[in-house]
């Protein structure tokens, strides 16, 4: 189906998501100062509230556009719902963070919501195209929101180093490490997007040239959102590499490393889209 900004908005929610995930069971708590979570949630919980405003309308259209508005209107209804949680949740940890260890517990909150918020997301997607099964669709989101988490808590905690500069490598070395993980995690998220129908074919068998004028035609062609899906994360593979081996090097190659997280942030949400456009 052609739902573009649903897709956006889905990122949004992944992308804060899975940055809270790696900013509150990190271990950077304790070995980073306060401050570096304080601006990570900021920024994670502003991603919240813009997915939480932006999603109402175009899962709606999801829901619409699958012609079956009536039964979905419940799940929609649930990933918006959750979404806003998970949003006021952030906000609180971020406003408590006065008190380290109640706004972590807070945190920690926000970040279950927001593991929760996905699972909505997968069965809207599953009663819509009826393609795939709603584990195999929790995965998939999943899978995105670990990717798209890690790569933006690599960019923010590469700006710390900048606030901190007697700071250890170790920090740079884990999140390096986890943005490799990600990358596996990104190319496994790919390729589970083979199993939905190309974008703008879904239960209402519309056909390419139907929706080419609200889509890029060359997204619509059969499987090029998964050669885009796959090439980019290539990309980013390569960029995980130089990412854990300037890491490791410390001192200014912490900001040569930093640079390399700005081109994956860059790339990761494209990969992202051009997968999740087969979502819904």
């Amino acid at each position: 189906m052609d739902v573009p900004a649903a897709v956006l908005a889905l990122i949004l929610t992944e992308t804060a998501v899975g940055g809270l995930v790696f900013t509150w069971f990190a271990p950077t708590w304790g070995r980073v100062r306060h401050g570096y979570e304080m601006l990570l949630t900021s920024t994670l919980a502003l991603m919240a509230w813009g997915a939480w405003a932006a999603l109402d309308l175009p899962l709606e259209t999801v829901a619409a556009t699958s012609g079956r508005a009536a039964m979905l209107a419940g799940w929609t209804g649930r990933g918006v719902g959750l979404t806003a949680v998970l949003a006021g949740l952030a906000v609180v940890a971020l406003a408590v963070r006065l008190a380290p260890v109640i706004g972590r517990v807070i945190g920690i909150a926000a970040t279950v919501v927001g593991v929760a918020t996905l699972v909505p997301f997968a069965g809207l997607r599953t009663l819509a195209t009826g393609a795939g099964s709603w584990p195999v669709g929790v995965v998939e989101v999943v899978l995105g929101a670990v990717l798209l988490g890690a790569i933006w808590d690599g960019m923010i905690l590469g700006h710390w180093y900048l606030v901190e500069r007697r700071l250890s490598n170790e920090s740079m070395v884990w999140i390096a490490r986890v943005n490799v993980a990600a990358v596996v995690a990104g190319f496994v998220a790919v390729g589970l997007s083979a199993q939905n129908p190309p974008p703008c074919v879904g239960l209402t068998g519309a056909p390419l040239a139907a929706c080419a004028s609200t889509i890029s035609p060359l997204l619509s062609v059969n499987n090029m959102t998964l050669l885009i899906g796959f090439g980019v994360m290539a990309l980013i593979a390569v960029i995980a590499g130089f990412n854990l081996k300037l890491a490791n090097e410390g001192g200014r190659s912490i900001q040569a490393s930093t640079g390399m997280f700005y081109l994956a942030v860059i790339l990761a949400p494209a990969a992202e889209f051009a997968a999740k456009l087969r979502f819904f």
